[in-house]
């Protein structure tokens, strides 16, 4: 019930703020600590699915070094509140790719070796009645579009990301 009112609180400081959206994540990020230390503790049960390319997998959220991180017994996706930073399993990332930004350049990682590097803009902020819609616009070899959707309650409830260099999408959804 308190992280419902957080959230909500955060949605009105999104709303009234303008650009406001880092507080959605800090109030996300903040839930939990370290999930892989003593004090690790799993967020709220949600039932998150990841997808990518025709692979499927059910994830939890957990809170490790203030990413959240999308674990099940063979996959991590971390997450900063913006990008998508590290990708594990999936049947096809054996070993992690990592993706690093630094200014308006984004590398992609295998074993510390830089495997391609995209050009990506400021995330830009769209808002309808129900949802508030983040894109941000990159080009590879060729032009993408990442996504994260809040809804009105300020939680994240989709991200779409490029996380190879093969462009393809990878998708974690919130499914209740």
């Amino acid at each position: 019930m308190i992280l419902i009112i957080r959230i909500t609180a955060l949605l009105a400081a999104l709303v009234l703020g303008g650009c406001q959206y880092v507080a959605v994540q800090s109030g996300q990020l903040s839930t939990a600590v370290n999930a892989f230390s003593k004090d690790s503790k799993a967020l709220p049960v949600s039932l998150w699915s990841a997808q990518f390319g025709g692979y499927s997998a059910s994830v939890q959220p957990v809170t490790v070094d203030n990413q959240t991180v999308f674990v099940n017994s063979a996959d991590v996706i971390s997450f900063d509140g913006w990008s998508i930073t590290k990708v594990s399993g999936l049947k096809i990332f054996t070993p992690a790719w990592e993706i690093q930004d630094s200014g308006n350049q984004r590398s992609f990682l295998v074993k510390g070796r830089v495997v391609a590097m995209h050009q990506c803009e400021a995330w830009l902020k769209t808002s309808s009645e129900d949802v508030v819609r983040f894109e941000q616009h990159c080009i590879g070899r060729q032009a993408y579009t990442n996504t994260i959707l809040v809804d009105n309650l300020g939680q994240i409830t989709d991200i779409e990301q490029v996380v190879d260099s093969s462009l393809m999408v990878l998708r974690l959804r919130l499914n209740n």
